[in-house]
């Protein structure tokens, strides 16, 4: 019984200081919500390719080791740091049985090797396609300031919301005050992604499928967009 009469004064107490301080919850004051959405548009500067070596798309079997002798050497040749940008993804092998014939273990390497821009890309390709290397695809895109331009997009995007919130109180002949409330939602990853991005080599020349680029006589990357959203309520006065 102690305990229930104490509740109550709790209660009670909590119920006169509210109303003396005269504070109140943001929702029981008038406010306004509004949606602040930026989105901004990168050059990629990182370019993700995967170059698979294979014995068996050789003629003779050029063995998977002087092929990537070759393919390490065509790199450096061009200027690109091996040691930084390029790597080994995967190694395999497998077992063929043959009829007649010396059963043998045929090998396949994936390498992974970074670019800067498409000028690079179109050189990189060119080189490989003349030393027979034409197995490449695009992995991924990206940049290497993304997580500083992801924040930057977000405090513009704030910023915007602020900026609606000032117009549309100003139209009713009100003003906001300070925010109270400041929510990012969920916008999707930035980075493009597409295993079936490939070059292709025929009679010395090459086709490029893909929607990564503008134009393929000169490489063009289209550009990446970050995406940003955030939602904002103000006190309205």
């Amino acid at each position: 019984m102690k305990i229930v009469k104490s509740l109550v004064l709790l209660l009670l107490f909590n119920h006169v200081l509210v109303a003396q301080t005269g504070e109140k919850n943001f929702i029981d004051q008038p406010y306004i919500e509004v949606a602040g959405k930026v989105e901004t548009e990168i050059t990629p500067n990182e370019i993700y390719l995967k170059i698979t070596i294979n014995e068996n798309d050789k003629k003779g079997k050029l063995s998977v080791e002087a092929q990537e002798n070759k393919l390490t050497n065509t790199l450096k040749s061009l200027g690109i740091d091996i040691n930084k940008n390029f790597s080994i993804l995967d190694f395999d092998g497998y077992y063929q049985r043959k009829f007649l014939a010396n059963n043998e273990v045929s090998k396949i390497k994936n390498y992974q090797l970074i670019v800067n821009d498409g000028k690079t890309l179109n050189t990189v390709y060119e080189a490989l396609d003349q030393i027979d290397i034409s197995n490449i695809s695009i992995t991924k895109t990206s940049h290497s300031n993304i997580e500083n331009i992801r924040r930057e997009t977000k405090l513009k995007a704030l910023k915007v919301a602020k900026e609606k919130a000032n117009q549309y109180a100003k139209a009713i002949e009100q003003t906001i005050g300070k925010a109270l409330f400041i929510q990012e939602t969920q916008n999707n990853n930035p980075f493009i992604e597409n295993n079936n991005i490939k070059f292709r080599g025929y009679n010395s020349s090459y086709r490029l499928e893909s929607q990564l680029f503008d134009k393929t006589q000169n490489l063009n990357l289209k550009t990446i967009t970050v995406s940003a959203t955030v939602l904002a309520k103000f006190a309205l006065n």
